[in-house]
Protein backbone atom coordinates (compact mmCIF):
# COMPACT_ATOMS: atom_id res chain seq x y z
CA UNK A 1 0.00 0.00 0.00
CA UNK A 2 1.10 3.49 -0.97
CA UNK A 3 1.46 6.18 1.86
CA UNK A 4 -0.91 9.21 1.13
CA UNK A 5 2.04 11.59 0.99
CA UNK A 6 4.00 9.28 -1.93
CA UNK A 7 0.60 8.87 -3.50
CA UNK A 8 -0.10 12.73 -3.44
CA UNK A 9 3.49 13.49 -5.16
CA UNK A 10 2.79 10.68 -7.74
CA UNK A 11 -0.56 12.66 -9.08
CA UNK A 12 1.13 15.91 -8.79
CA UNK A 13 4.03 14.30 -10.98
CA UNK A 14 1.26 13.14 -13.60
CA UNK A 15 -0.12 16.22 -14.00
CA UNK A 16 3.05 18.39 -14.89
CA UNK A 17 4.11 15.43 -17.04
CA UNK A 18 0.92 15.65 -18.96
CA UNK A 19 -0.06 19.34 -19.08
CA UNK A 20 4.32 19.72 -20.21
CA UNK A 21 3.09 16.91 -23.27
CA UNK A 22 0.21 18.67 -24.00
CA UNK A 23 2.31 22.09 -24.16
CA UNK A 24 5.06 20.27 -26.47
CA UNK A 25 1.96 18.55 -28.30
CA UNK A 26 0.42 22.21 -29.02
CA UNK A 27 3.70 23.73 -29.42
CA UNK A 28 4.83 20.84 -32.17
CA UNK A 29 1.42 21.32 -34.29
CA UNK A 30 1.59 25.17 -34.29
CA UNK A 31 5.35 25.37 -35.66
CA UNK A 32 4.01 22.41 -37.49
CA UNK A 33 0.84 23.42 -38.99
CA UNK A 34 0.07 26.90 -38.53
CA UNK A 35 3.29 28.79 -38.64
CA UNK A 36 5.75 26.44 -40.88
CA UNK A 37 4.74 28.52 -44.05
CA UNK A 38 5.92 32.05 -42.08
CA UNK A 39 9.01 30.58 -41.16
CA UNK A 40 9.68 29.50 -45.00
CA UNK A 41 8.78 32.46 -45.60
CA UNK A 42 11.43 34.38 -43.58
CA UNK A 43 12.89 36.10 -46.16
CA UNK A 44 16.13 35.51 -43.28
CA UNK A 45 15.37 31.73 -42.65
CA UNK A 46 19.10 30.53 -43.98
CA UNK A 47 17.58 27.07 -45.29
CA UNK A 48 15.72 29.36 -48.14
CA UNK A 49 19.47 30.57 -48.88
CA UNK A 50 21.03 27.43 -48.29
CA UNK A 51 18.93 25.91 -50.78
CA UNK A 52 20.21 27.00 -53.46
CA UNK A 53 24.10 27.12 -52.84
CA UNK A 54 24.14 24.22 -55.20
CA UNK A 55 21.65 25.33 -57.71
CA UNK A 56 20.52 28.71 -59.19
CA UNK A 57 17.79 30.37 -57.64
CA UNK A 58 15.08 31.69 -59.99
CA UNK A 59 16.00 35.29 -61.94
CA UNK A 60 14.34 39.06 -61.07
CA UNK A 61 13.11 40.94 -64.70
CA UNK A 62 12.36 44.82 -65.41
CA UNK A 63 8.93 44.99 -67.34
CA UNK A 64 10.98 44.11 -70.36
CA UNK A 65 12.39 40.90 -69.69
CA UNK A 66 16.02 42.24 -68.70
CA UNK A 67 17.35 40.33 -66.08
CA UNK A 68 18.15 42.38 -63.19
CA UNK A 69 19.59 39.69 -60.94
CA UNK A 70 20.50 35.73 -62.05
CA UNK A 71 22.80 33.53 -60.32
CA UNK A 72 26.15 32.73 -61.78
CA UNK A 73 28.12 29.26 -60.98
CA UNK A 74 31.03 29.57 -59.16
CA UNK A 75 33.29 26.82 -57.47
CA UNK A 76 31.92 27.84 -53.67
CA UNK A 77 28.08 27.38 -55.18
CA UNK A 78 26.15 29.72 -57.06
CA UNK A 79 26.35 33.08 -56.65
CA UNK A 80 24.04 36.23 -57.15
CA UNK A 81 25.04 38.34 -59.59
CA UNK A 82 23.01 42.10 -60.33
CA UNK A 83 22.63 43.60 -63.33
CA UNK A 84 21.56 47.61 -62.36
CA UNK A 85 23.50 48.95 -58.89
CA UNK A 86 20.55 52.02 -59.21
CA UNK A 87 17.75 49.34 -58.63
CA UNK A 88 19.96 47.84 -55.23
CA UNK A 89 17.08 48.56 -52.96
CA UNK A 90 14.74 47.17 -55.44
CA UNK A 91 15.87 43.58 -56.19
CA UNK A 92 17.82 43.71 -52.98
CA UNK A 93 20.64 41.05 -52.03
CA UNK A 94 20.35 37.60 -51.08
CA UNK A 95 23.39 36.31 -48.76
CA UNK A 96 23.98 32.67 -46.99
CA UNK A 97 25.18 34.86 -44.23
CA UNK A 98 23.37 37.81 -43.87
CA UNK A 99 20.14 36.79 -45.42
CA UNK A 100 17.94 38.38 -48.21
CA UNK A 101 16.24 42.11 -48.47
CA UNK A 102 13.81 43.71 -51.49
CA UNK A 103 12.78 41.65 -54.20
CA UNK A 104 14.96 38.98 -53.13
CA UNK A 105 13.36 38.45 -49.80
CA UNK A 106 10.06 39.71 -50.56
CA UNK A 107 9.76 36.98 -52.98
CA UNK A 108 12.47 34.23 -51.70
CA UNK A 109 10.30 31.29 -51.67
CA UNK A 110 9.09 31.82 -55.34
CA UNK A 111 12.84 32.07 -56.13
CA UNK A 112 13.57 28.68 -54.49
CA UNK A 113 10.90 27.40 -56.26
CA UNK A 114 8.22 26.91 -53.57
CA UNK A 115 5.91 29.89 -54.60
CA UNK A 116 2.89 30.01 -52.62
CA UNK A 117 0.77 29.38 -55.68
CA UNK A 118 2.06 25.58 -55.83
CA UNK A 119 1.75 24.49 -52.49
CA UNK A 120 1.95 21.14 -53.65
CA UNK A 121 5.43 21.44 -54.54
CA UNK A 122 6.04 23.50 -51.49
CA UNK A 123 4.73 19.85 -49.69
CA UNK A 124 6.78 18.04 -51.79
CA UNK A 125 9.79 20.23 -50.81
CA UNK A 126 9.32 20.06 -47.46
CA UNK A 127 8.50 16.24 -46.63
CA UNK A 128 10.48 14.46 -49.55
CA UNK A 129 13.04 16.91 -50.32
CA UNK A 130 11.98 17.27 -53.87
CA UNK A 131 13.05 20.50 -55.19
CA UNK A 132 11.09 22.20 -58.30
CA UNK A 133 12.73 24.50 -60.53
CA UNK A 134 12.75 27.95 -59.00
CA UNK A 135 10.41 30.67 -60.83
CA UNK A 136 11.68 33.83 -61.77
CA UNK A 137 9.93 37.38 -60.83
CA UNK A 138 8.41 39.90 -63.00
CA UNK A 139 8.99 43.70 -62.25
CA UNK A 140 7.23 46.55 -63.21
CA UNK A 141 10.52 48.56 -63.49
CA UNK A 142 9.94 50.49 -66.72
CA UNK A 143 14.05 51.14 -68.08
CA UNK A 144 13.23 54.11 -69.91
CA UNK A 145 11.54 55.80 -66.55
CA UNK A 146 14.24 54.07 -64.43
CA UNK A 147 17.32 55.87 -66.21
CA UNK A 148 15.27 59.20 -66.32
CA UNK A 149 14.70 59.31 -62.32
CA UNK A 150 18.66 58.30 -61.92
CA UNK A 151 19.79 61.07 -64.19
CA UNK A 152 17.46 63.23 -62.37
CA UNK A 153 18.66 62.24 -59.15
CA UNK A 154 22.43 62.35 -60.11
CA UNK A 155 23.63 60.79 -56.95
CA UNK A 156 22.20 63.21 -54.58
CA UNK A 157 20.80 62.10 -51.50
CA UNK A 158 17.44 61.26 -51.68
CA UNK A 159 14.66 59.19 -53.59
CA UNK A 160 12.44 59.18 -56.69
CA UNK A 161 9.70 56.82 -57.03
CA UNK A 162 7.14 56.78 -60.19
CA UNK A 163 3.73 54.48 -59.87
CA UNK A 164 0.63 54.64 -61.52
CA UNK A 165 -2.06 55.54 -60.36
CA UNK A 166 -4.52 53.30 -61.41
CA UNK A 167 -3.07 49.99 -60.49
CA UNK A 168 0.22 51.31 -57.88
CA UNK A 169 2.70 49.60 -59.96
CA UNK A 170 6.08 50.67 -59.54
CA UNK A 171 7.51 52.11 -62.62
CA UNK A 172 10.50 53.08 -61.11
CA UNK A 173 12.35 53.59 -57.70
CA UNK A 174 15.81 55.16 -57.01
CA UNK A 175 17.34 55.84 -53.74
CA UNK A 176 20.73 57.57 -52.88
CA UNK A 177 22.55 56.56 -51.53
CA UNK A 178 22.81 53.36 -52.72
CA UNK A 179 25.04 49.93 -52.75
CA UNK A 180 26.99 47.19 -54.70
CA UNK A 181 24.42 44.03 -53.80
CA UNK A 182 26.86 41.71 -55.40
CA UNK A 183 29.45 43.10 -52.82
CA UNK A 184 27.07 41.08 -49.86
CA UNK A 185 25.92 38.27 -51.33
CA UNK A 186 29.90 37.62 -52.63
CA UNK A 187 31.09 35.11 -49.64
CA UNK A 188 34.89 36.64 -50.58
CA UNK A 189 33.42 40.45 -49.74
CA UNK A 190 30.21 39.98 -47.72
CA UNK A 191 31.91 40.47 -44.31
CA UNK A 192 33.74 44.04 -45.55
CA UNK A 193 30.86 45.21 -47.77
CA UNK A 194 28.47 44.38 -44.54
CA UNK A 195 30.66 46.10 -42.02
CA UNK A 196 30.96 49.34 -43.97
CA UNK A 197 27.41 49.34 -45.26
CA UNK A 198 25.78 49.00 -41.04
CA UNK A 199 28.60 51.60 -40.09
CA UNK A 200 27.90 53.92 -42.68
CA UNK A 201 25.96 57.06 -41.45
CA UNK A 202 24.69 57.63 -44.89
CA UNK A 203 22.49 54.45 -43.91
CA UNK A 204 22.72 52.90 -47.82
CA UNK A 205 21.10 50.10 -46.86
CA UNK A 206 17.55 51.89 -46.76
CA UNK A 207 15.44 51.95 -49.28
CA UNK A 208 14.80 55.87 -48.88
CA UNK A 209 11.82 55.48 -51.99
CA UNK A 210 9.51 53.35 -49.06
CA UNK A 211 11.55 53.46 -45.79
CA UNK A 212 12.83 56.70 -46.06
CA UNK A 213 11.07 59.24 -43.47
CA UNK A 214 10.65 63.24 -44.12
CA UNK A 215 8.45 65.97 -42.92
CA UNK A 216 6.10 66.61 -46.01
CA UNK A 217 6.78 70.45 -46.33
CA UNK A 218 3.47 72.11 -48.31
CA UNK A 219 3.33 68.74 -50.23
CA UNK A 220 0.80 67.75 -47.18
CA UNK A 221 -1.56 70.65 -48.35
CA UNK A 222 -3.20 68.36 -50.69
CA UNK A 223 -4.69 66.43 -47.73
CA UNK A 224 -5.62 69.55 -46.02
CA UNK A 225 -7.46 70.58 -48.81
CA UNK A 226 -9.50 67.78 -49.17
CA UNK A 227 -10.04 67.63 -45.90
CA UNK A 228 -11.69 71.17 -46.11
CA UNK A 229 -13.59 70.68 -49.17
CA UNK A 230 -15.16 67.72 -47.84
CA UNK A 231 -15.93 69.58 -44.60
CA UNK A 232 -17.76 72.82 -45.95
CA UNK A 233 -15.22 74.87 -47.34
CA UNK A 234 -16.05 77.27 -50.13
CA UNK A 235 -12.48 77.01 -52.81
CA UNK A 236 -13.02 80.47 -53.72
CA UNK A 237 -13.94 81.79 -50.39
CA UNK A 238 -11.50 84.82 -49.33
CA UNK A 239 -9.17 83.96 -46.95
CA UNK A 240 -7.27 86.80 -45.16
CA UNK A 241 -3.70 86.36 -45.41
CA UNK A 242 -1.04 88.67 -43.24
CA UNK A 243 2.34 87.38 -42.03
CA UNK A 244 3.65 86.75 -39.95
CA UNK A 245 0.05 85.32 -38.31
CA UNK A 246 -0.91 84.33 -34.74
CA UNK A 247 -3.83 83.41 -33.82
CA UNK A 248 -3.90 84.91 -29.91
CA UNK A 249 -1.69 85.74 -27.68
CA UNK A 250 -1.64 82.27 -26.00
CA UNK A 251 0.90 81.50 -29.01
CA UNK A 252 3.43 83.30 -27.61
CA UNK A 253 6.50 83.42 -30.16
CA UNK A 254 5.14 80.77 -31.94
CA UNK A 255 4.07 82.62 -35.69
CA UNK A 256 3.08 80.97 -39.02
CA UNK A 257 5.31 82.80 -41.99
CA UNK A 258 4.30 83.01 -45.40
CA UNK A 259 6.75 82.35 -47.78
CA UNK A 260 6.43 85.76 -49.83
CA UNK A 261 5.32 87.52 -46.99
CA UNK A 262 1.80 87.91 -47.90
CA UNK A 263 -0.57 90.25 -47.09
CA UNK A 264 -4.24 90.05 -49.25
CA UNK A 265 -7.22 87.61 -49.89
CA UNK A 266 -6.51 84.29 -51.10
CA UNK A 267 -9.03 81.61 -52.35
CA UNK A 268 -8.10 77.79 -52.24
CA UNK A 269 -6.69 77.94 -56.17
CA UNK A 270 -4.10 81.05 -55.53
CA UNK A 271 -2.88 79.49 -52.52
CA UNK A 272 -1.71 76.48 -54.02
CA UNK A 273 0.19 78.27 -56.95
CA UNK A 274 1.69 80.44 -53.89
CA UNK A 275 1.90 77.68 -51.42
CA UNK A 276 0.59 80.20 -48.96
CA UNK A 277 0.81 78.67 -45.34
CA UNK A 278 -1.07 80.78 -43.26
CA UNK A 279 -3.74 80.13 -45.63
CA UNK A 280 -3.76 76.40 -44.84
CA UNK A 281 -3.12 77.15 -41.22
CA UNK A 282 -6.08 78.82 -41.22
CA UNK A 283 -8.07 76.45 -42.48
CA UNK A 284 -6.66 74.10 -41.14
CA UNK A 285 -7.49 75.45 -37.48
CA UNK A 286 -11.32 75.63 -38.95
CA UNK A 287 -10.92 71.99 -39.25
CA UNK A 288 -9.46 71.32 -36.32
CA UNK A 289 -7.10 68.53 -34.76
CA UNK A 290 -9.30 65.62 -34.51
CA UNK A 291 -10.28 65.66 -38.70
CA UNK A 292 -6.66 66.60 -39.53
CA UNK A 293 -5.54 63.00 -37.99
CA UNK A 294 -8.83 61.28 -39.39
CA UNK A 295 -7.79 62.66 -43.23
CA UNK A 296 -4.42 62.27 -42.86
CA UNK A 297 -4.98 58.27 -42.10
CA UNK A 298 -7.73 58.41 -45.18
CA UNK A 299 -4.41 59.31 -47.03
CA UNK A 300 -2.73 56.32 -45.26
CA UNK A 301 -0.35 58.95 -43.43
CA UNK A 302 0.80 56.64 -40.26
CA UNK A 303 -0.22 53.40 -41.45
CA UNK A 304 2.09 51.31 -42.85
CA UNK A 305 1.53 50.71 -46.76
CA UNK A 306 0.66 47.53 -48.02
CA UNK A 307 3.42 47.10 -50.55
CA UNK A 308 5.08 44.25 -51.74
CA UNK A 309 8.38 45.33 -50.70
CA UNK A 310 9.49 47.16 -47.06
CA UNK A 311 7.94 50.32 -46.59
CA UNK A 312 8.01 52.53 -43.18
CA UNK A 313 4.87 53.74 -41.77
CA UNK A 314 5.63 57.62 -41.03
CA UNK A 315 3.45 59.48 -38.48
CA UNK A 316 0.97 62.10 -38.09
CA UNK A 317 2.48 63.25 -35.04
CA UNK A 318 4.24 61.58 -31.72
CA UNK A 319 1.55 60.52 -30.18
CA UNK A 320 -0.95 59.89 -33.03
CA UNK A 321 -3.59 63.34 -32.00
CA UNK A 322 -2.98 67.11 -32.69
CA UNK A 323 -4.13 68.42 -29.52
CA UNK A 324 -3.04 71.67 -29.30
CA UNK A 325 -3.60 75.10 -32.09
CA UNK A 326 -0.15 76.03 -32.80
CA UNK A 327 0.28 71.75 -33.60
CA UNK A 328 -3.18 71.77 -35.46
CA UNK A 329 -1.42 74.74 -37.65
CA UNK A 330 1.94 73.90 -38.44
CA UNK A 331 0.68 70.33 -39.45
CA UNK A 332 -2.16 72.05 -41.76
CA UNK A 333 1.02 72.67 -43.86
CA UNK A 334 3.05 70.06 -43.37
CA UNK A 335 5.33 70.71 -40.42
CA UNK A 336 4.35 69.72 -36.78
CA UNK A 337 5.42 66.36 -36.29
CA UNK A 338 4.50 64.72 -39.09
CA UNK A 339 6.65 61.90 -41.04
CA UNK A 340 6.26 60.61 -44.36
CA UNK A 341 8.05 58.55 -47.16
CA UNK A 342 8.13 59.55 -50.65
CA UNK A 343 5.83 56.54 -51.69
CA UNK A 344 3.25 57.70 -48.99
CA UNK A 345 3.63 61.06 -50.98
CA UNK A 346 3.00 59.41 -54.09
CA UNK A 347 -0.02 57.66 -52.64
CA UNK A 348 -1.12 61.08 -51.76
CA UNK A 349 -1.03 62.38 -54.69
CA UNK A 350 -2.66 58.63 -56.71
CA UNK A 351 -5.61 59.58 -54.71
CA UNK A 352 -6.05 62.83 -56.65
CA UNK A 353 -4.79 61.40 -60.09
CA UNK A 354 -7.42 58.47 -59.27
CA UNK A 355 -10.35 60.16 -58.85
CA UNK A 356 -10.48 59.56 -54.91
CA UNK A 357 -9.54 56.05 -55.18
CA UNK A 358 -5.56 55.07 -53.85
CA UNK A 359 -4.22 51.86 -55.24
CA UNK A 360 -1.86 49.76 -53.78
CA UNK A 361 1.53 50.04 -54.52
CA UNK A 362 3.37 46.85 -55.85
CA UNK A 363 6.82 46.18 -57.51
CA UNK A 364 6.50 43.14 -58.83
CA UNK A 365 3.64 41.74 -62.14
CA UNK A 366 4.00 38.05 -61.87
CA UNK A 367 5.57 35.37 -60.75
CA UNK A 368 6.28 32.49 -63.56
CA UNK A 369 7.77 28.88 -63.76
CA UNK A 370 10.68 27.20 -65.34
CA UNK A 371 8.44 26.53 -68.22
CA UNK A 372 7.42 30.02 -68.62
CA UNK A 373 3.93 29.47 -67.54
CA UNK A 374 2.05 32.16 -65.07
CA UNK A 375 2.31 30.72 -61.69
CA UNK A 376 0.66 33.68 -60.26
CA UNK A 377 -0.39 37.43 -61.22
CA UNK A 378 0.16 40.24 -58.64
CA UNK A 379 -2.59 42.47 -59.00
CA UNK A 380 -3.77 43.55 -55.37
CA UNK A 381 -6.45 46.35 -56.55
CA UNK A 382 -7.09 49.12 -55.14
CA UNK A 383 -6.91 50.13 -51.37
CA UNK A 384 -10.50 51.79 -51.20
CA UNK A 385 -12.10 55.36 -51.90
CA UNK A 386 -10.36 57.82 -49.88
CA UNK A 387 -12.49 60.98 -50.93
CA UNK A 388 -14.98 61.18 -52.99
CA UNK A 389 -14.47 61.99 -56.82
CA UNK A 390 -15.66 65.58 -57.11
CA UNK A 391 -13.46 66.34 -54.11
CA UNK A 392 -11.19 64.58 -56.08
CA UNK A 393 -11.50 66.19 -59.51
CA UNK A 394 -10.98 70.21 -57.58
CA UNK A 395 -7.86 69.88 -56.42
CA UNK A 396 -6.86 68.04 -59.89
CA UNK A 397 -7.48 71.58 -61.41
CA UNK A 398 -5.89 73.50 -58.30
CA UNK A 399 -2.46 71.25 -58.40
CA UNK A 400 -2.86 72.03 -62.39
CA UNK A 401 -2.66 75.57 -61.48
CA UNK A 402 0.20 75.30 -59.16
CA UNK A 403 2.37 74.24 -61.58
CA UNK A 404 0.29 75.90 -64.84
CA UNK A 405 -0.48 79.06 -63.75
CA UNK A 406 1.35 82.45 -64.33
CA UNK A 407 3.73 82.71 -61.13
CA UNK A 408 2.70 79.57 -59.89
CA UNK A 409 5.44 78.00 -57.63
CA UNK A 410 6.14 74.31 -59.42
CA UNK A 411 6.60 76.12 -62.85
CA UNK A 412 9.46 74.21 -63.64
CA UNK A 413 8.02 70.68 -63.37
CA UNK A 414 6.19 72.07 -67.02
CA UNK A 415 6.34 69.60 -70.22
CA UNK A 416 5.71 70.94 -73.16
CA UNK A 417 2.67 70.13 -74.74
CA UNK A 418 1.35 67.92 -71.55
CA UNK A 419 -1.08 69.34 -68.70
CA UNK A 420 1.30 68.23 -65.73
CA UNK A 421 -0.61 68.50 -61.89
CA UNK A 422 2.02 69.25 -58.83
CA UNK A 423 3.19 70.47 -55.63
CA UNK A 424 6.32 71.24 -54.29
CA UNK A 425 7.40 71.42 -50.76
CA UNK A 426 10.43 72.90 -48.41
CA UNK A 427 10.48 70.92 -45.44
CA UNK A 428 12.29 72.49 -42.61
CA UNK A 429 14.36 69.50 -40.90
CA UNK A 430 15.74 69.41 -37.06
CA UNK A 431 18.38 67.80 -38.13
CA UNK A 432 20.00 70.01 -40.92
CA UNK A 433 19.47 71.94 -43.84
CA UNK A 434 15.11 71.86 -45.21
CA UNK A 435 14.18 69.11 -47.43
CA UNK A 436 13.13 70.16 -51.18
CA UNK A 437 10.00 68.22 -51.81
CA UNK A 438 7.72 67.33 -55.44
CA UNK A 439 5.15 65.73 -56.12
CA UNK A 440 2.46 65.21 -59.05
CA UNK A 441 1.23 63.33 -61.96
CA UNK A 442 1.23 63.44 -65.69
CA UNK A 443 -1.30 64.03 -68.34
CA UNK A 444 -3.49 66.16 -65.83
CA UNK A 445 -6.36 65.16 -67.70
CA UNK A 446 -5.66 61.16 -67.97
CA UNK A 447 -3.12 60.27 -65.14
CA UNK A 448 -0.80 57.33 -66.40
CA UNK A 449 2.01 58.34 -63.82
CA UNK A 450 2.68 59.92 -60.46
CA UNK A 451 6.20 60.75 -59.00
CA UNK A 452 7.39 61.73 -55.75
CA UNK A 453 10.89 63.59 -55.48
CA UNK A 454 12.57 64.09 -52.40
CA UNK A 455 16.28 66.09 -52.00
CA UNK A 456 17.50 66.14 -48.61
CA UNK A 457 19.29 69.03 -47.57
CA UNK A 458 18.35 71.62 -49.99
CA UNK A 459 16.18 74.71 -49.39
CA UNK A 460 13.99 74.71 -52.09
CA UNK A 461 11.70 72.60 -53.17
CA UNK A 462 10.61 74.55 -56.50
CA UNK A 463 13.63 75.15 -57.82
CA UNK A 464 15.34 72.60 -56.97
CA UNK A 465 13.04 69.75 -57.15
CA UNK A 466 9.88 70.01 -59.33
CA UNK A 467 11.89 70.04 -62.70
CA UNK A 468 13.13 66.43 -61.94
CA UNK A 469 9.71 65.34 -60.96
CA UNK A 470 8.86 66.65 -64.43
CA UNK A 471 11.68 65.44 -66.00
CA UNK A 472 10.92 61.93 -64.51
CA UNK A 473 6.85 62.56 -65.24
CA UNK A 474 8.12 63.14 -68.96
CA UNK A 475 9.71 59.39 -69.55
CA UNK A 476 7.26 57.78 -67.70
CA UNK A 477 4.19 59.18 -69.93
CA UNK A 478 6.61 58.31 -73.12
CA UNK A 479 6.63 55.02 -72.47
CA UNK A 480 2.99 53.95 -73.91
Amino acid sequence: MIARPIASNIRALTLVVSIAFLVCSLATGYWTLVAADGLSADAFNPRLIASTIDRPRGKILDATGRELASSRRTPQGYQRVYADRSLAHVTGYASFKYGASGAEGAYAQSLIGQDPADPLGRMRARYLDERAEPASVHLAIDPATQQAAVQALAGRRGAIIVIEPRTGLVLASVSSPNYEPGQVADPAQQDTAWQQLTTNADRPLVNRATQGLYPPGSTFKIVTGAAALENGLDPRQKIRVDDPFRADASWGQYAVRSSVQAHGDFDMSLAYQRSENIYFAKIGLQLGGAKLVEYAGRFGIGVTPKCDLPAARGQVSSTGSIDRPTLVADTSFGQGELLVSPLQMALVTAVIANNGVMPTPHYATKVVDAQGGVLRVIEPGPVGQVIQPQTAQALRQFLVDAVQAPGAFAFAAKIPGVNVAGKTGTAENPRGAPHGWFVGFAPAENPSAVVAVVLENTPKGGEDAAPLGGAVLRAAIARR
